[in-house]
């Protein structure tokens, strides 16, 4: 029931690859548990090659996870024949296996699972990190955009794999192995669901043609108006696109701008402005924090204290106290 429930929340999320994705893998292991109550039965546990053989092809929903995990970490580099290559093995091998009635198949499965699945594990640490590189090159914010929840979720899957290793030796974890993996789908989808999809902005465009030294120069112009006319830093919730779109240009050129003209990210660029603005409020105004971060711009007052200590080297309590009093 509960794998039931998580593939009717995310078939409401429609048009999003992650969230069919999530879907597909929440329906095969809801059909993989009926499959153990109607067939596994006290003569099937006892039985070494009848376990194997329903072990075997459990093994199918594991590229799944890595279907979920690249998603996340690589929004749009999925591609079908990718999938497909990946899930080729899994299909293959217990095919082999019960076909030939031969237990190396089943041997080659395990270990195969198991580097899949720790290969993937440790790309995912360091896709996290690139993830939120490039966010910081799109986005203002990072609330509800960022993965370093996903980090404790791959503690999960660790957990999990090692477990179903364990069991897939005839050690008789099943109980243990369902509800690691209850809980850890549980965290996942929370924040799976509430995650922000990006993957239109994290798609790289291509200028029709370089531009020269004069239309970047015009092109600075426009987006310091932008900035120190317009203010258009107080909007919590701008995106590289909105920069691009409010001078008529393209997100290659505005990027360029931001990385090699001001030699730092839009994220921090966009930040530095707020930080800027809201010491004005505090050095101005006895406001509440939570008012201060909301009229600077910032999507929450959590935020609003990381950024600003770490631009400012103190946090805005200690720079409201620092000021002298008129």
């Amino acid at each position: 029931m509960f794998y039931a429930l998580m593939a009717w929340f995310f078939w409401r999320k429609r048009g999003e690859r992650l969230s069919r994705l999530v879907m597909a893998l929440m329906i095969l292991i809801g059909i993989q548990c009926i499959k153990d109550v109607f067939f596994l039965s006290h003569a099937v546990y006892s039985s070494e090659k009848s376990w194997a053989i329903m072990t075997s092809t459990d093994m199918v929903s594991v590229p799944f996870y890595a279907f979920i995990l690249t998603e996340l970490c690589c929004p749009g580099k999925l591609t079908g024949r990718s999938a497909l290559l990946q899930l080729a093995p899994f299909v293959a091998l217990p095919t082999l296996f019960i076909t030939l009635d031969n237990e190396i198949f089943y041997d080659i499965e395990v270990v195969w699972t198991a580097v899949y699945g720790g290969s993937y594990a440790v790309w995912t640490i360091f896709a996290i990190k690139r993830y939120n590189r490039r966010l910081k090159q799109r986005f203002s914010y990072e609330d509800n955009i960022n993965l370093d929840w996903l980090k404790s979720i791959l503690v999960f899957f660790f957990a999990l794999l090692s477990i179903w290793i364990a069991d897939c030796l005839y050690i008789n974890l099943e109980a243990v192995y369902l509800l690691v993996s209850m809980a850890m789908w549980m965290f996942l989808c929370y924040f799976i669901y509430r995650h922000e999809s990006v993957i239109s902005e994290l798609v790289v465009t291509f200028p029709d043609k370089d531009s020269s030294q004069e239309e970047e120069s015009i092109l600075s112009v426009k987006i310091r108006r932008l900035f120190d006319e317009e203010e258009v830093f107080l909007n919590p919730n701008l995106k590289l696109s909105d920069i691009a779109a409010m001078t008529g240009s393209n997100r290659t050129y505005i990027s360029r701008f931001f990385n090699n003209q001001q030699n730092t990210t839009f994220f921090d660029f966009v930040n530095g402005y707020r930080v800027n603005y809201a010491k004005t409020l505090l050095a101005e105004s006895d406001e509440k924090m939570y008012v201060i971060a909301e009229k600077a711009g910032f999507n929450s007052r959590q935020s609003f204290h990381r950024v600003f200590s770490k631009i400012s080297g103190m946090t805005p309590e200690q720079f409201r106290t620092s000021k002298p009093k008129d």
